[in-house]
């Protein structure tokens, strides 16, 4: 005896899942349909002079759509009277409207920024609290030369 593998509608279902577990999973998946069908029907109210869509009027009634309310006045006045035009999305960008540099402005620039932090790290140097954190990382640094042990006096033995 041999079996059919490709049957339609709700007997292959309960085939495959038992007569019960088929039949819900059938009813669930013409629900889902029904609810994705319905789904673009919200999206755009119907024109004044049609009537709704025999789908969205059975929607409503079970509760899943609604009529949609024209906008408020300020809403209609805040929206252009035309769309838009299109923005263009691979278009390179505008140049900048200044004129490059040449070399002996970069130099010049260079110059006026490396004095400028020049004159900032003297003016540093001279504050206490930054001439005190100077001494203090140089004690540190020379209390760690001296704890560090000599070759392989403090090392573990293996």
């Amino acid at each position: 005896m041999r079996r059919k593998t490709a049957r339609v509608g709700l007997r292959a279902f309960s085939t495959v899942l038992g007569r019960r577990r088929g039949r819900i999973a059938a009813l669930a998946i013409a629900a889902t349909a029904l609810v994705v069908c319905a789904a673009p029907a919200q999206e755009a109210p119907p024109p004044q002079d049609e009537s709704p869509s025999p789908l969205h009027s059975l929607a409503k009634g079970l509760g899943f759509a609604t009529d949609v309310a024209p906008p408020p006045d300020f809403v209609q006045q805040s929206r252009p009277a035309e769309p838009g035009a299109e923005i263009p999305i691979f278009t390179p960008p505008d140049e900048p409207p200044a004129k490059p540099k040449s070399a002996k402005e970069i130099d010049a620039i260079d110059s006026d920024l490396e004095s400028i932090g020049k004159r900032h790290d003297a003016l540093l140097t001279t504050f206490p609290p930054s001439a005190k954190a100077v001494a203090a990382a140089a004690a540190e640094k020379k209390a760690k030369s001296k704890r560090k042990p000599a070759d392989g006096a403090g090392a573990p033995p293996l």
